[in-house]
Parts: structure tokens; C-alpha cells; sequence
């Protein structure tokens, strides 16, 4: 295999953890193991940031690193080979590729969208407006639990006015004086204005 180019290794560290020889039925001669060991130390020969852990040589680590302890528990060592990149899994199941090591190890290197100075003092730092989507606030009971006090939704805005079902023209609440209160009491009608 030909050697690989300094400039084109990253500088994220990647771990590999890896079963024992000879404890992956799926491969009883540990062929796919030596290609990756080998793969992996001329990355390593190269500059790649990386840690190879065997099960037999650094037991610990499976313990330790709670993304592989958390796999192992969830589907047992078959789950073997890992491929931790900044604490997340990346591959599992089985040994990265050369290719996969090399593009991974340019994770922390992801370029951020330059941001023009006139979207910077919009203050949304050049992202894109996001859509018009209402705040969620607790509603009914939840809103109770919370403690958060319920806007009422819907409706139009009478500001700080009552409606009092045709009660209220506008001119705030009657009072007792009021055209319309004395004619409530004298016809019953509710407001008709006829006075007798």
C-alpha cells in the first residue's frame, strides 16, 4: 500500500476499540483485524491521532468509555469494532476503513459559513431567520403545574375593554345613570331604548 500524505491527515483523535484475536467468529483467522492494525499504524506512521484498544490488552477501556460500554451493554461484543470519534460513535459492527479514519479525522476541522457584517449586527449571526413557529408554553394543567399564567388565545383584541355580550359600546362599562341601565330596568328588554 502506498504511503499516505502528511498534509492529508486531520487533527481529531480517533479511537478504535477492537475484540481479541481470535474472538470474532465471523472472522476465525483474524484477517480483517491484521488489514486494519496495519492500515492503522501507517495512519498512525502518517500523523493520525489515533488509539487502538484490544480487548485483551486494555480490558479497562471497555469499562471506562461509557459510548462502548453503553454499545456492549446494549448488543453485547458483536458490537466490536468501535469507532469513537470526539466521544461519538461513528462505526461499529465492524473495522473502519483508511478512508473512513482519514475523513473522520478531519472532524474538528468542519468550516463555519463566513457571516456578512450586515447580518452580524441583525444579531442573527448570518443564520436564516427561523420560521415563524409559536413558543410552546404549558397550556391547561400543565400550565398549572408550572406555574405559568395562561394567555387566552383567539378572539380579537378589545384591549383593556369588557365585553359584556352588547352590554359595552365601547364607552367602557354602564353605569347606573346610563340611558341603557335605566331602560334595562324599565322594559326588560335589554336594550332596546324604548323606555317603557
Amino acid at each position: 500500500m502506498a504511503r499516505i500524505a502528511k498534509d492529508t491527515i486531520g487533527t481529531t483523535a480517533l479511537e478504535v476499540f477492537i475484540p481479541a484475536p481470535g474472538q470474532n467468529p465471523d472472522d476465525p483467522g483474524d484477517s480483517a483485524r491484521q488489514d486494519f492494525l496495519r492500515q492503522a499504524q501507517e495512519l498512525l506512521d502518517a500523523g493520525l491521532d489515533i488509539a487502538v484498544y484490544s480487548t485483551d490488552s486494555y480490558p479497562s477501556a471497555f469499562r471506562d468509555c461509557e459510548p462502548v460500554s453503553d454499545q456492549i451493554a446494549m448488543a453485547g461484543e458483536a458490537v466490536l469494532p468501535i469507532l469513537l470519534v470526539e466521544g461519538l460513535v461513528k462505526v461499529s459492527y465492524m473495522y473502519p476503513t483508511a478512508e473512513q479514519m482519514r475523513r473522520f479525522s478531519h472532524f474538528s476541522e468542519v468550516k463555519q459559513p463566513k457571516v456578512n457584517a450586515a447580518a452580524a449586527a441583525c444579531g442573527t449571526g448570518g443564520a436564516q431567520a427561523p420560521a415563524s413557529t409559536p413558543t410552546l408554553e404549558p397550556a391547561g394543567f400543565a400550565a398549572v403545574l408550572a406555574g405559568v399564567t395562561q394567555k387566552p388565545t383567539g378572539g380579537p383584541d378589545i384591549g383593556g375593554r369588557r365585553n359584556l355580550m352588547g352590554g359595552d359600546f365601547g364607552q367602557g362599562l354602564p353605569d347606573d345613570g346610563d340611558p341603557l341601565v335605566e331602560s334595562q330596568s324599565t322594559c326588560g328588554c335589554g336594550g332596546c331604548g324604548c323606555g317603557s
